[in-house]
């Protein structure tokens, strides 16, 4: 078991679902993981502008107290001034992430009646694990009919969400159903795509 990669294409979801239905139409949202709302990204800031402040004032303490030398000025620079930066680069990141991933949900929402759906199957599958050794996350590894490849990711949608067993994960050989925008004038490279597998801990009853 690898670690997951970071180079799946963004927009490129797996939706674990518990059947294949002989559904016609796409599904109606890439159902991505919800970011900070705006009052979270505003208590991040504060908290970003209050770890800038106390930061600022840590390195002025330091530059102008006496200490064992210049190297240890610059150690502790490198300390000190990393927790804002990284507070900061938080925030930015998931701002970016956010448009990003809210840009691909309107393209889908604007084009997906033109989605059309193509058999495949699982080729490779990457897991990561939380620390009570359930999935935080998988990517799949998916070959279509066409010889074809691509990838795509599951992420919980929330951080409350029910955790999700290593039983859960589809393995190598599943069929998967993957939905693609078609001829709708969309940049197959930049457009999202949907892949569809089930969970193979549900039990499917099967109709007499």
């Amino acid at each position: 078991m690898s670690k997951p990669s970071s180079e799946v294409t963004v927009g490129h979801v797996v939706h674990l679902i518990e059947r294949f239905d002989a559904a016609d139409r796409a599904p109606e949202s890439l159902l991505l993981p919800k970011r900070m709302r705006t009052l979270g990204r505003v208590m991040f800031a504060l908290a970003g502008l209050v770890a800038t402040a106390g930061a600022v004032a840590a390195l002025v303490m330091l530059w102008t107290d006496e200490t064992p030398g210049w190297w240890f000025n610059v150690i502790f620079t490198v300390m000190i001034g990393g927790i804002p930066v990284v507070l900061w680069a938080i925030l930015i990141g998931s701002i970016q992430d956010a448009g990003a991933e809210r840009a691909m949900q309107e393209v889908w929402q604007e084009h997906r009646h033109h989605a059309r759906a193509e058999r495949g199957s699982v080729a490779d599958r990457r897991i990561a694990l939380s620390d009570d050794g359930s999935v935080s996350s998988f990517d799949l590894v998916v070959t279509l009919g066409t010889g074809g490849t691509l990838e795509g990711s599951w992420r919980p949608r929330t951080s409350s969400s029910r955790p999700l067993l290593q039983t859960q994960v589809p393995g190598v050989g599943t069929a998967v159903r993957v939905w693609r925008i078609a001829d709708a004038g969309v940049d197959p490279s930049a457009s999202p795509v949907v892949i569809e597998v089930t969970d193979p801990t549900v039990v499917v009853q099967q109709r007499g």
